[in-house]
């Protein structure tokens, strides 16, 4: 080969090797400002975890259940002040369609999939007109509800039927911030998997088991394919709110409709500490 022709062999490489690590540049910077940077709905997200009268005979589990006579107001209050609930499928319509959400739009989210959240919609949300989201880990999931009190596949097709929505929680719950590079990815991509495949669906939205994500989970998460993800609060913290770190207001054990309303309209900062949700 005359010299000419190495020389512009190799300048062909070289522009190949530089186009190459641009691409790949590029794609981690849209990546990157996916995960931080992209613009976050204003809409307030619940996080309800049980609704029952034995908060007080477990102190660990107070912060997670809501007595169901404070359930029931908290939900005539929403209605009387004309909110209304959504779904993450409806948000992200919204997103991609450049609209902003109607006004007073609310998600109700449900986290693990308990069965008895189940009766809690069909009692409470839907003769109000309400919808819920609720956030499952199909490792708990079966046919029938099993002995541990889990949802089955049959009742949450029914509820999506009634307007509620499915989405993910991973595959098992674990802590997301603990969990290895393969496991993490597995978590994640498999989960979304057997909902679509049980539920008909896309499931591109995440709940964090425990609240636990950092940076490295954020990431994993938007590589398994999730446009949104929720924390388990909204304590504001140095770590700026994004599509993959939306806040949620926690509700809690016997705390009143003031407490409820100043959540819902100014958020959890300064009321409550740094709770982990399950």
């Amino acid at each position: 080969m005359s010299i000419v022709g190495s020389s512009n062999s190799l300048e062909i490489r070289a522009r190949c090797l530089l186009a190459a690590a641009c691409a790949i540049f590029l794609s981690a910077s849209i990546t990157q400002r996916h995960v931080a940077t992209a613009a976050v709905p204003t809409v307030p997200i619940l996080m309800y975890h049980h609704v029952g009268d034995w908060g007080p005979s477990n102190p660990g589990w107070a912060d997670w259940v809501v007595k169901p006579a404070d359930f029931a107001q908290q939900l005539d209050w929403l209605k009387s002040n004309g909110y209304h609930t959504i779904t993450f499928r409806e948000l992200l319509a919204d997103t991609a369609a450049g609209r902003a959400p109607a006004p007073k739009s609310v998600i109700i989210s449900f986290d693990d999939g308990w069965s008895y959240q189940g009766v809690v919609i069909h009692q409470e949300l839907e003769p109000r007109g309400m919808r819920a989201v609720l956030f499952v880990y199909p490792g708990a999931i079966g046919r029938s509800p099993n002995g541990g009190g889990y949802i089955s596949w049959v009742e949450l097709l029914d509820l999506e039927a009634n307007g509620s929505e499915v989405q993910s929680h991973t595959l098992t719950h674990p802590r997301l911030t603990e969990v290895q590079q393969p496991a993490l990815d597995r978590e994640l991509r498999e989960s979304r998997a057997i909902i679509e495949t049980q539920l008909g669906h896309p499931a591109r939205v995440l709940a964090y088991p425990f609240g636990a994500h950092d940076e490295r989970v954020m990431q994993a998460a938007a590589a398994a394919g999730y446009d949104r993800a929720v924390r388990a609060d909204d304590v504001r913290t140095a770590t700026p709110d994004g599509p993959l770190r939306l806040p949620r207001i926690r509700v809690g054990y016997g705390e009143g409709l003031d407490v409820f309303k100043a959540r819902l309209t100014h958020g959890e900062s300064g009321l409550i500490g740094t709770n982990s949700g399950t």
